[in-house]
């Protein structure tokens, strides 16, 4: 059995942490329900997965489910890191920039999705396992290209508060298991730090 087998294991079956589908089926329905509008992300240049407008941050949980989504295998491994290095490398994602003490914070870089494909392919992520940011971040009129795309909070919200505890426990275990220091960051970030403590 392998590392990634085992830990689905532990989370979906031994801790019935409901499949990353179920987790996101009130957002894939929002975005099927506005597809069926023609309100879709399919001709945009990908606005909101560039570094024109994407900081987008994750939690353990979803970056292990991406890893889920890349089907990561020790053949592919090598492969995968190089990318996630040079993306990181290539958007500054290695350099925080502190923003002093009275704001304990450090200031959100945009970058391209390493994840992301030019073109009508778009986000390479099933959707299924995609981060529920993403997921939930659409445009709100026909051919928007990306201008008034925003996140419908409400749907976020439920989701988040259906599945807060179980998916609190996972990122808790996950931090735990592979002594991870953050609780939420960067998309090649999270998913590169993660795969080095796995493998």
């Amino acid at each position: 059995m392998t590392k990634i087998s085992q830990l689905s294991q532990i989370l979906y079956k031994q801790n019935s942490i409901p499949p990353g589908k179920n987790r996101r089926e009130l957002m894939i329905v929002d975005m099927q329900k506005l597809n069926t509008q023609k309100i879709h992300c399919f001709n945009c240049t990908g606005t909101c997965c560039t570094y024109s407008a994407n900081s987008m941050q994750i939690t353990p949980i979803e970056a292990f489910e991406i890893i889920l989504s890349l089907e990561v295998t020790n053949e592919n491994l090598l492969e995968i890191k190089t990318k996630l290095l040079q993306n990181i490398k290539d958007y500054r994602l290695d350099h925080e920039i502190f923003l002093g003490k009275k704001n304990i914070s450090h200031l959100r870089k945009t970058y391209t999705c390493p994840f992301f494909t030019p073109g009508s392919k778009g986000c390479t992520i099933k959707k299924d396992l995609k981060p529920y940011g993403c997921l939930g971040f659409n445009p709100r009129i026909e051919n928007d290209n990306g201008g008034l795309c925003t996140s419908n909070t409400e749907i976020l919200e439920v989701r988040q508060s259906q599945f807060r505890d179980l998916e609190l426990w996972a990122n808790n275990y996950l931090k735990k298991e592979f002594n991870l220091d953050w609780e939420k960051c960067e998309i090649p970030k999270a998913v590169l730090l993660l795969l080095e403590k796995m493998f």
